[in-house]
């Protein structure tokens, strides 16, 4: 079962060598460099919100927080990260849901936004599955220098509030039937 809290220094080191290459931690942090040093990650979580980890018995194995927020208003989901360990298994939505709890439940954002570059395909459809709606694309320039789309997604609290509702039926719906 995951479970998740508060980062703490201690859980510094491993979050910054899941990025395996330069590509990898462009994509997590577009603005930090390879490899991703305690130092300059310890620097860019301190200017965020709610900088969460998630684990698995022990192990450390997701991170994600909040940038650009302001309480009772809006927020960007930043910094999705999965273990290299663990990719490919379903840790990125449960990551993206439990912030999304998080920031319209407790932050009581009303609405929610997250960006992924164009070439990511599996975030691209992820975000949509989720109920995020585009709003907006940006030329941003990758860590080889060259042009790539970032698309912009925003999710309201009204909106999320009918997909999490949508999602309990179904669920009660499959317990009915067992």
């Amino acid at each position: 079962m995951i479970n998740h809290r508060p980062i703490q220094e201690c859980d510094f080191e491993g979050i910054c060598n899941f990025a395996q290459s330069a590509e990898e931690l462009f994509y997590m942090a577009p603005h930090a460099n390879f490899p991703w040093d305690i130092t300059a990650f310890s620097q860019d979580i301190a200017q965020r919100l709610s900088n969460t980890v998630f684990f698995l018995n022990e192990s450390v194995v997701g991170f994600a927080n909040f940038y650009d927020a302001e309480i009772g208003v809006s927020g960007f989901i930043g910094n999705v990260i999965v273990a290299p360990q663990s990719r490919r298994q379903g840790l990125g939505k449960t990551i993206i849901l439990h912030m999304l709890a998080l920031g319209f439940n407790e932050h009581r954002f009303d609405d929610m936004r997250i960006s992924c570059f164009g070439n990511n395909t599996p975030g691209l459809l992820l975000y949509k599955k989720l109920g995020f709606i585009p709003y907006g694309i940006e030329q941003r320039t990758d860590y080889k220098n060259k042009s790539v789309a970032l698309f912009n997604f925003k999710l309201t609290a009204e909106q999320y509030a009918i997909t999490s509702e949508f999602e309990l039926n179904q669920i009660s719906a499959k317990l009915t039937n067992i």
